[in-house]
């Protein structure tokens, strides 16, 4: 059910290596992430998984590690951005790709534009998201300012509010979340992923080096020289970098295409409509409009909640909440992982993750009860099995589902509770279960028999 994930590998650039991935199938599509990048983290969070997953369901994606960040070496010194687009011909050329459609994010985006430029021969479409504006084309941005576009930040501004996420880098990504995704401000789950994917993306040092060398990165005239088909897309209320750039792009480039994104985020794959966009591109890239689709599957769901949250926060104070946190997300995901499951989404201080069988979901529940009792954290789990609808952005509906989330909040703390089904469905098997009695369940027809795991 969950897709394997893609191994890492390393191309040589000169005397450094670069960390890239390779999955999916279909059209080649070289993705350069903007700064904060690790190949492998990445696919940890929903927020970024859905969007690798669903490009792969239609290309043959590779990403990479620029050089001195994620899982890519560190040198000495700070990249030009010359060196920068060598390591996209390295990877390229690792791979075995004559050519490939580029699709670079932030200032990604600026290194798609200047290989293009330099390399056509080896460029089948480029797509360029919240893009940097070379700097000869900066001078334009006003007159392209329009009703509704965020107030125009000086470059010492943007800088200044890099700097002061370096401040908390990898501790408290409270600011950044605000800054680059305020669609997900409030969302603990994905603030303390952030904060984990900046630990593994650069450390602080790094990461302000190479805040430093971006400033001065200059693409020259590179828009006007992309003779490969393009397409332009910025969310308008990106505070980040400016929409009204990538407006000046499309002006610069022959024949560009331009779509206008609603919505705040610099990271736009984050938000509530991120396929709008991301349909968008690959019926672009590939010719082929993707389809929608819904389909019904069995399946085990499980949904888990931490027990008293609220009062434990108070009691240990936010930095060490915070810590805790992390090892449950940690610890919650390599579970599900290991016993065949996928993450659907967090749930404020849980999860919903689904499995192809009701042992997997319970054996990883009980797992998670103990595991992550060993780290003071107590919490609550329900299972059931049943057919749901599997949309195809990843995440699922149904009464099984709505059913699932009633046995959890029924659960004792510190248990782990399951349907008759789910009982019935594993009469036989090692796993004791203990009868909880009937129960009226919200919105649910009838009145169901639940049991908790015995030794859960």
């Amino acid at each position: 059910m969950a897709m394997a994930l893609p191994e890492t590998r390393y191309a040589d650039a000169g005397d450094l290596r670069i960390a890239y991935q390779r999955w999916g199938s279909g059209p080649p599509c070289l993705i350069i992430p903007a700064l904060i990048s690790n190949v492998e983290i990445h696919w940890e969070h929903e927020l970024f998984r859905r969007t690798l997953e669903r490009m792969g369901r239609f290309m043959t994606c590779v990403m990479f590690d620029k050089r001195g960040i994620g899982l890519s070496d560190r040198f000495d010194g700070t990249p030009t951005l010359e060196q920068r687009i060598a390591d996209i011909s390295a990877v390229m050329d690792a791979i075995g790709w004559e050519r490939a459609h580029l699709h670079g994010t932030s200032e990604g985006a600026l290194m798609a534009q200047l290989y293009a430029a330099n390399h056509p021969e080896r460029v089948l479409s480029v797509g360029l998201l919240n893009s940097i504006v070379p700097h000869n084309y900066r001078r334009q941005i006003r007159d392209h300012v329009e009703d509704g576009d965020p107030p125009l930040a000086t470059t010492q501004e943007i800088v200044e509010r890099f700097l002061k996420m370096a401040e908390t880098w990898g501790e408290d990504a409270t600011y950044m979340i605000d800054f680059e995704l305020p669609s997900q401000n409030g969302n603990e789950g994905v603030s303390r992923w952030v904060a984990r994917l900046c630990r593994f993306a650069a450390s602080p040092n790094d990461f302000t080096k190479q805040l430093g060398s971006i400033v001065t990165l200059d693409a020259g005239d590179a828009p006007e020289r992309i003779q490969a088909r393009t397409h332009v897309a910025h969310v308008k209320g990106d505070r980040v970098l400016p929409v009204a750039g990538s407006r000046v792009l499309v002006s610069a480039i022959p024949d560009a295409q331009y779509m206008e994104i609603a919505g705040a985020d610099h990271f736009a794959w984050c938000m509530p409509h991120w396929r709008t966009y991301l349909d968008a591109y690959i019926e672009f890239a590939t010719g082929q409009a993707p389809h929608t689709t819904v389909s019904r599957k069995f399946s085990s769901i499980l949904f888990t909640d931490i027990v008293n949250s609220t009062r434990q926060s108070s009691t240990v104070g936010d930095t060490a909440w915070r810590e805790t946190l992390e090892g449950h997300d940690r610890v919650t995901r390599d579970l599900i992982d290991r016993h065949g499951g996928r993450v659907v989404k967090s749930t404020g201080d849980g999860l919903l993750a689904v499995f192809d069988v009701p042992s997997q979901a319970v054996s990883c529940g009980m797992e998670m009860l103990d595991s992550l009792s060993s780290l003071g954290i107590a919490i609550r789990a329900g299972v059931h099995a049943g057919e749901i609808e599997l949309l195809d952005d990843g995440d699922i509906t149904g009464i099984a589902v709505n059913l699932a989330a009633r046995v959890e909040q029924r659960a004792a703390d510190g248990e782990l509770w399951v349907s008759s089904t789910v009982r019935d469905m594993m009469l036989g098997g090692s796993i004791a279960f203990t009868d909880r009695g009937q129960h009226e369940l919200k919105g649910i027809d009838g009145e169901w028999r639940l049991y908790s795991v015995a030794g859960a």
